[in-house]
């Protein structure tokens, strides 16, 4: 790795740990570059700003996330393992970069780039998991007779009410809960009938 590679993923690595346990909201280029051990002038070598830094890593985020679901696809042989595998990587992820801080920043997001960047990203989302609800189906993990675009609209429906503050209330703030039982709502009315018949 070059010098210049290696400084702009300290930056992007000092950023992570301040964001992961800050939010992005509170913490200033200054705090970056005080992490980091960097002047302002190197900073801006890099980064425009804040926002296109914040940009770049939960891009970089997304990449890890694709991959590891790749992964879980490749492994997983039945809905219980599926389910047990995502769980366990959500959870692994929200122990990292996706905590408590940064998930209550993309709740109180009022900037519009990155409001739209967040659309965009969640688009991009969508038809990952387009392919990923596919490939389920050929593996014979979820039923084959749902249509992938309303498997789609079923998981922007679940998006909804994870982020709802009535369902929030239901779970007293326990969003661990709240996710699990979303997870096994999805993945259990996934895999069909033929899940009931058996037993």
């Amino acid at each position: 790795m070059n010098l210049d590679n290696q400084t702009r993923q300290t930056i992007i690595q000092a950023s992570e740990n301040l964001f992961s346990q800050h939010g992005w909201q509170r913490i200033s280029i200054g705090d970056i570059c005080a992490e980091a051990k960097i002047s302002r002038v190197s900073f801006y070598r890099y980064f425009k700003n804040k926002i296109e830094l914040l940009k770049e890593i939960i891009t970089l985020q997304q990449v890890k996330v694709k991959t590891r679901y790749t992964e879980i696809l490749r492994d997983a042989t039945n809905i219980e393992e599926l389910i047990n595998a995502i769980f366990s990587y959500q959870e692994e992820a929200l122990n990292q970069f996706f905590t408590a801080p940064v998930l209550k920043d993309f709740d109180n997001n009022k900037n519009q780039e990155l409001h739209d960047f967040f659309t965009k990203e969640r688009q991009n989302k969508y038809i990952f998991m387009n392919h990923f609800f596919e490939e389920l189906q050929r593996k014979k993990i979820i039923d084959a007779n749902y249509p992938v675009p309303l498997i789609h609209n079923y998981l922007r429906i679940m998006d909804e009410l994870m982020f709802s503050e009535h369902v929030q209330a239901m779970y007293c703030g326990e969003k661990k809960e709240l996710r699990k039982d979303i997870l096994k709502l999805i993945m259990f009315g996934l895999s069909g009938p033929s899940l009931h018949q058996a037993e």
